[in-house]
């Protein structure tokens, strides 16, 4: 008896490890991402925060993506962006226009493949009259088919009442013109436009845009009489997406 309990007790041991194994290496990418606490392990920098909106981002479009997923990456995605962003859209839009974009994206047989993200060293602080806020970059590589290209984003992000990076807002930067951006996207307007003048990529307004920040450069803001103040203005959505003008003193937009 003592020899048949050894048994099956072996046996016990080795098919619920197995069965452990098994539940493991089915764990995806999504589940791996979402399942992130942020009340308590917040992305502690600008680099961190846009890094980990990127995570999400790739894990969108996933087809095997069930909606409660969806809805998690949409939760965790809000999370990160600052009131004034979220406040452009409720919860139930914001999760609407996401599954609308993510359908659109699968049609079209389109994927984030993979991104790259600014390095420390090149994220760029300010004190503006909105508060203290980072700009930095995330470059996106896309895949539609067989073609593969790049889409760089700017990001804006402005640290709240508890010291948290929080995203204000973010534009493509990529001379493509015809082709899509990661999502959800954010077209924001330059200074003196409606956003819906603006189209989604513009050689002509990046280069005004440009020429704009250096003129605004040459002193720091609110210093020099008569400068421009820097200003983040939010334009209703037009396509289910909050829109958000980015200007910061000294950087090419």
């Amino acid at each position: 008896m003592f020899a048949v309990l050894v048994v099956f007790l072996a046996v016990f041991y080795f098919v619920a490890n197995g069965k452990r194994d098994e539940s493991m290496t089915k764990l995806s990418a999504t589940e791996a991402t979402i399942q992130r606490d942020l009340s308590i392990n917040y992305p502690q920098t600008p680099k961190a925060v846009v890094r980990y909106y990127a995570e999400l981002s790739q894990c969108m479009y996933d087809p095997a993506n069930s909606d409660e997923q969806i809805a998690e990456i949409a939760k965790q995605s809000r999370a990160l962006f600052d009131d004034e962003l979220k406040a452009q859209q409720t919860d139930e839009q914001y999760l609407a226009s996401l599954k609308s974009t993510v359908a659109g994206f699968i049609k079209d047989n389109r994927k984030i493949v993979s991104f790259t993200v600014s390095p420390s060293s090149e994220v760029i602080y300010s004190k503006l009259d909105i508060g203290e806020v980072a700009s930095l970059y995330c470059t996106y590589t896309m895949q539609k088919g067989s073609v593969s290209y790049s889409d760089p984003e700017h990001f804006l992000l402005r640290r709240d009442g508890d010291g948290r990076w929080k995203i204000l807002g973010w534009q493509s930067t990529s001379v493509e013109q015809q082709q899509p951006s990661p999502p959800p996207q954010q077209q924001t307007a330059s200074p003196g436009k409606e956003a819906s003048d603006v189209p989604a990529v513009n050689k002509a307004d990046d280069a005004a845009a440009g020429e704009e920040s250096a003129e605004g450069a040459s002193a720091p803001a609110g210093e020099a009489e008569g400068a421009e103040t820097p200003e983040v203005v939010i334009e209703k959505p037009t396509v289910e997406i909050p829109t958000v003008e980015i200007k910061v003193p000294g950087v090419d937009q």
